[in-house]
């Protein structure tokens, strides 16, 4: 196999696995089930809670000039945001004492879930419109994106595909073709950001599962010439690439986020003003406490809060591929890849556009930016990774690789 996750030594200590594991059990006095292998990984644990609880403040911070303004209390957005927080933290300890490997039996009834789920936003009398996209469904009360239930099938849906077959095997090009039409539906919202998140942690998975390089290239230089196509033939896309070129080209309109969001960074200096002393929250920066929530963390925590920020999510990167080297089975390394690389890439994404480094996308920052449904989903991810960090020792498998009917085992 061609995987650049395996090694050499691994295939020798797949040839009697279940014998190995019960023989290791005997010697350790302790139960196979990986339930009780390990404790989670407490670094991730800890990283998650900061960013979580650091996240509550920010958007306080943030969204009170316009809660107050709108709603006459300023801890509107804060209260939900609490909700959703500990919802998703109920999700992520649960999911984490949970046995991970029970996904691969959910992988297609879930995808397929989240398929019937993204094809009712195209119906306007069910989906809620807002900002020119028809992204959310609402169940009474609540209201939640489907897209976001995506992200984590369509990670789930690849690693139970290419754990048990090479990459060029029919059922993974089924997987494949199936988040590929997910990802249009996203589009067709629209919702070109989100989209490209699940292409991004598509490439990724298949990257490391040994996918060939030049294929993986030509599917790059294709998907951005469709890319391209699409933002040519949408005026609002299109404007937002002419503005992120040249924000000063039309500083009242398509620039003004930009603009708003680059003077809150520089005005935060070293140090920064001081939490709660943000200005560009004062109705200068649109969406300050969702998309551009980086900007008022730079203003207030200075150029220090940012490093922090960026250098826990670079320790949760690190973290969580690590646990994906760690994992026992085939199946946790593949999981444990795409939640770290969808969760890190979003991250990435979201600070690149405030700081003017990558056009405007709408995307969220994640733990921190105001968003229900992305918290609980995102914290559901971190629980399935705590899951896998809990099963640790050498690579061990009862997958059957197949190439068009000839197993290899």
């Amino acid at each position: 196999m061609s995987s650049k996750i395996l090694s050499t030594q691994d295939w020798k200590k797949w040839r009697h696995p279940a014998k190995k594991s019960e023989e290791s059990a005997e010697r350790s006095g302790t139960p196979s089930d990986p339930e009780f292998r390990g404790l989670p990984n407490k670094a991730i644990i800890t990283l998650v809670l900061t960013l979580a609880g650091f996240g509550l403040m920010a958007v306080y911070s943030a969204s009170a000039p316009e809660a107050l303004e709108s709603y006459q209390d300023s801890t509107v957005f804060l209260r939900k945001q609490a909700i959703a927080c500990v919802i998703g933290l109920f999700v992520m300890f649960t999911l984490s004492r949970q046995d991970y490997r029970k996904l691969r039996r959910l992988a297609w009834p879930f995808a397929l879930l989240s398929f019937g789920l993204l094809l009712l936003t195209l119906i306007p009398s069910l989906s809620i419109a807002a900002g020119g996209s028809s992204r959310w469904l609402a169940v009474g009360p609540l209201q939640f994106q489907p897209s976001e239930m995506v992200k984590v099938s369509a990670i789930i849906l690849l690693a139970s595909g290419l754990s048990k077959y090479f990459w060029w095997h029919r059922q993974v090009l089924m997987r494949v073709i199936l988040v590929l039409i997910m990802a249009g539906i996203v589009v067709k919202q629209p919702d070109l950001g989100t989209a490209m998140m699940i292409m991004g942690t598509l490439l990724a998975m298949l990257y490391v599962s040994g996918t060939n390089t030049g294929l993986i290239v030509s599917a790059l230089a294709v998907g951005a010439t469709l890319v391209w196509h699409h933002i040519q033939k949408t005026p609002y896309q299109m404007a937002r690439i002419q503005s992120w070129l040249n924000p000063y080209l039309n500083p009242q309109k398509e620039g003004w986020n930009i603009i708003q969001a680059q003077l809150a960074i520089g005005s935060g200096g070293l140090w920064g003003a001081g939490f709660g002393r943000s200005l560009q929250k004062l109705h200068y920066l649109p969406v300050q406490h969702a998309d551009f929530i980086f900007a008022v963390i730079a203003e207030e925590f200075g150029l220090v809060g940012c490093v922090a920020v960026v250098g826990i999510f670079g320790l949760f990167g690190y973290y969580g591929f690590k646990t994906a080297l760690d994992a026992r089975t085939l199946f946790g390394r593949f999981l444990a890849i795409g939640i770290t690389s969808s969760i890190c890439l979003q991250a990435v994404t979201n600070i690149a556009v405030a700081t003017g480094l990558l056009p405007v996308t709408g995307i969220t920052l994640p733990f921190i930016s105001y968003g229900g449904s992305s918290l609980v989903i995102t914290l559901g991810m971190v629980g399935i990774l705590l899951s896998i960090s809990r099963d640790k020792g050498h690579v061990e498998t009862d997958d059957v690789y197949e190439i068009e009917g000839a197993a290899v085992t």
